[in-house]
């Protein structure tokens, strides 16, 4: 069974412990330290100025967090985070998943979820598309992370095909 917990004051040292003990490899920073985690939390970025942050919990044990933000807009993104020892075991999959259903669930005015990964995170843009996101974007050299550019790719879910069940691919037959 895997739990969501809201992230609030009480449950933030849980959060500083899970990313500052990983290593997140399609990340920006890979290997954030304390003081970055908790200045950013002192900022809001994980509960405030439309973010919320789940931890996720499996046994009592934090296994990862989702992330969402722009909630106050049409269109959200969000951030998935899956320790090493728990990845490649369906657990991206079902965060997806669940967060899909909670944020078009309580945020009616979203239109779309989207998010990004780097292009050659194969688990999450597999996650992705089994989870009813489809690829609409390619971005060169967008993703900066260890003095280097990444491309980067980005997936959206719509509403509308949320709630019919369905995946509606691009239609662009457009050349250039």
């Amino acid at each position: 069974m895997q739990d969501y917990i809201e992230l609030t004051p009480n449950t933030e040292n849980e959060l500083v412990q899970l990313l500052t003990t990983e290593s997140w490899p399609f990340h920006g920073n890979e290997k954030p330290n304390k003081e970055e985690i908790e200045q950013s939390l002192k900022e809001g970025n994980y509960t405030e100025n439309g973010t919320k942050t789940f931890l996720i919990k499996v046994n009592n044990e934090t296994i990862g967090m989702v992330r969402s933000f722009d909630l106050e807009d049409e269109s959200c993104l969000f951030d998935l985070r899956i320790k090493e020892a728990y990845r490649g075991k369906g657990r991206g999959a079902h965060a997806v998943k669940w967060l899909t259903d909670y944020l078009f669930t309580n945020y009616v005015h979203l239109i779309r979820i989207e998010g990004h990964t780097r292009h050659d995170n194969f688990a999450m843009r597999k996650t992705f598309h089994s989870c009813g996101y489809v690829k609409e974007a390619y971005h060169r050299s967008a993703w900066p992370q260890n003095d280097k550019l990444f491309d980067s790719v980005g997936y959206a879910v719509t509403k509308t095909d949320w709630f019919q069940n369905i995946t509606t691919p691009i239609k662009d037959s457009v050349p250039y």
